[in-house]
């Protein structure tokens, strides 16, 4: 038990509401959510029951709250009586991000985050689309940015980015000269990421492919093909750096540019963002100089149904 955790306690109860709450403390749902559940198992008891519209003391939690107010009185006394310069608890922020993305795209916007917000701590969880949809539904997770979308009817999903794939080699092979088919590129020793969606999507087409070398990240796919050991194919943002350095080169293959997916910033539409997950947001968009959305137009996005993204 923390005092951190007991002006948690104190603010749900004074609301009624753990989305009203972490508001008035400037902190994330999830966060307040998290703390509580702490607190509980702490105790071994229920202190609240979850309503629809907010939350409702349990006996043991009517008498839990009874029992720290003298403390919490004692406590904001002395920090009136000796803190000069009052500081908001930071809590983390609690990212979420499909796993071609968290390493692609959301390191620069983290970066960006932390150069305005340095203590703020961040976490990064990273998953499969579903999953961290599912966690956002639950607020384990205050925002995220995803590439398969389910369109659940509780999320927002804001389109983000194309996420084009390349295939690229060694500027001295002769491949870095020539214009390839998907059936050509096929032929060429490959190397991929391991359960990467483009071998299904070649073999889907009727194509065989000449895989050399499976890795599990993309690094080590670009280590690879450095290597001299065959054709790497990677989302262009893993290879940007190194093409601009010339160290690496695209290969010419139009048809690539089909098998591309697009990414979605996705949110809870039932409560509204934390401030740091508000000012995340703000970077995101930022960051690729997207509109802010209206509420109509995040409506029509998260209620369409049959677009085909993979």
């Amino acid at each position: 038990m923390t005092l951190h955790q007991l002006k948690i306690f104190e603010s749900v109860v004074r609301h009624m509401n753990i989305t009203k709450a972490s508001a008035a403390l400037h902190i994330s749902q999830p966060s307040v959510s998290q703390q509580l559940k702490l607190l509980e198992e702490e105790f071994g008891t229920k202190f609240f029951i979850r309503l629809n519209q907010g939350v409702e003391l349990t006996s043991e939690g009517e008498e839990f709250f009874n029992g720290i107010r003298t403390l919490l009185a004692e406590a904001e006394d002395l920090e009136k009586r000796f803190k000069s310069s009052p500081t908001l608890d930071t809590v983390p922020l609690i990212v979420g991000g499909s796993h071609n993305v968290s390493v692609n795209v959301l390191p620069k916007v983290l970066m960006a985050f932390k150069a305005r917000h340095p203590s703020v701590q961040v976490v990064l969880e990273t998953n499969e689309s579903p999953i961290i949809e599912n966690r956002l539904i639950a607020s384990e997770v205050e925002i995220a940015l995803i590439t398969n979308p389910s369109y659940r009817a509780e999320v927002i999903y804001e389109p983000y980015e194309e996420m084009e794939l390349v295939a690229f080699c060694l500027p001295s092979s002769p491949l870095a000269r020539k214009k390839l088919t998907l059936k050509e590129l096929g032929e060429c020793p490959l190397v991929l990421r391991r359960g990467g969606r483009l071998e299904k999507a070649l073999m889907n087409l009727g194509y065989k492919m000449n895989i050399a070398l499976q890795c599990e990240v993309s690094g080590a796919v670009k280590a690879a093909v450095r290597l001299g050991m065959g054709v790497g194919i990677l989302y262009r943002t893993a290879v940007a750096s190194r093409v601009a350095k010339g160290n690496l080169k695209v290969i010419n293959v139009p048809e690539l540019k089909q098998l591309g997916i697009k990414s979605f910033v996705a949110y809870d539409k039932r409560k509204p963002l934390a401030p740091m997950a508000q000012e995340f947001l703000q970077i995101l968009r930022e960051k690729r100089n997207l509109p802010i959305a209206t509420d109509e137009k995040r409506v029509q996005i998260g209620s369409a149904r049959g677009l085909s993204v993979h």
